[in-house]
């Protein structure tokens, strides 16, 4: 599964979680998961996109066999400054 998460403060920041083993996997669920994110937020579509891709991207490298010094790793993924936990879900895809 892979969920993006908004931070409901307005700081605009997103979070990235993926339980994706693999690069393919999530760049699968994450497309799905972005487009549905860019429709909901209309107005604003380019910064939405360039907040959800900055955290988007290390996960990708991580999945790559990259270092990624922001990606916190146990049972998902995630890449973000804000607590997932305090926003809410604008999307997922996946199982």
């Amino acid at each position: 599964m892979t969920r993006i998460f908004a931070d409901t403060g307005g700081s605009g920041e997103f979070i990235i979680q993926t339980t994706a083993l693999d690069l393919d996997a999530y760049l699968a669920e994450f497309s799905e998961a972005l487009a549905e994110a860019l429709k909901l937020s209309k107005d604003e579509g380019d910064l939405a996109a360039f907040g959800i891709l900055k955290n988007a991207m290390p996960i990708a490298f991580k999945l790559s066999g990259y270092r990624a010094d922001t990606v916190n790793e146990s049972r998902t993924l995630a890449c973000g400054t804000i607590d997932p936990h305090k926003c809410k879900v604008v999307s997922s895809a996946g199982r």
